[in-house]
C-alpha cells in the first residue's frame, strides 16, 4: 500500500481549468475533442488505418484539414519527451487522466493572453539542459490550429461550448 503522502502526478496548480478524474461531460466541446483526437492518435499503432480515417473526418468536418498532422506530431513529441508511459485513456473513458490535464492546461495556456504557458508546461517535458521542450512547438501550432478553428480550451468567461451538429455522427 502507498503512504497517503504519495502522489504518481505532481498536484494541479491553482490556476488549472482542469483536474484529473474530472468527467468529460462536465468539458466544453473543444477540450472534448482535444481529449478525443489524443486518445484516438494514441491507439493509432493498434488499430492502424480506420482511426486515421476517423480523425481526418473529425478535423474535415470543423474545416481544420491539417489537423490529423498536428496531433499526431503533438503525440510523437509527447513520447520523446515523457520518459514514462504517458496515460492517455480509451477514446470512450469518461474522465480525465493527469497526462490529458497537463496537456489541455498548457495548450488553454498557450491560446489565452496574459496565460502564462511556461508555469503549464509539466517540467517532465523539458527534455534539453536548457529547459527546451520539445512538446513547445507543436503544441503550439495545435493550438493556433485550434483557435483558427474557433475551439478555445478553458475559456473561464465563456459558457462551455454546445458540439457542433456534424460532430455526434462523425464520433460515434
Amino acid at each position: 500500500m502507498r503512504p497517503a503522502k504519495y502522489r504518481p502526478f505532481p498536484k494541479s496548480s491553482p490556476q488549472s481549468r482542469f483536474q484529473p478524474d474530472q468527467p468529460l461531460a462536465e468539458l466544453g466541446f473543444a477540450e472534448q475533442f482535444v481529449v478525443w483526437c489524443l486518445r484516438v492518435q494514441w491507439r493509432m499503432p493498434e488499430e492502424g488505418k480506420e482511426r486515421s480515417v476517423l480523425l481526418q473526418r473529425a478535423f474535415d468536418a470543423l474545416d481544420l484539414p491539417g489537423g490529423t498532422a498536428l496531433v499526431a506530431e503533438l503525440a510523437g513529441a509527447l513520447t520523446r519527451a515523457v520518459r514514462r508511459p504517458l496515460t492517455i485513456a480509451c477514446p470512450r473513458w469518461r474522465v480525465l487522466t493527469g497526462d490529458e490535464v497537463r496537456v489541455l492546461n498548457f495548450i488553454a495556456a498557450l491560446q489565452h493572453h496574459g496565460a502564462s504557458p511556461r508555469a503549464a508546461l509539466d517540467p517532465s517535458w523539458v527534455a534539453a539542459p536548457c529547459g527546451a521542450s520539445p512538446v513547445w512547438a507543436p503544441a503550439q501550432r495545435f493550438a493556433l490550429a485550434l483557435s483558427a478553428a474557433g475551439l478555445t480550451l478553458g475559456n473561464a468567461h465563456a459558457p462551455a461550448s454546445p458540439f457542433p451538429e456534424a460532430m455526434p455522427r462523425i464520433l460515434h
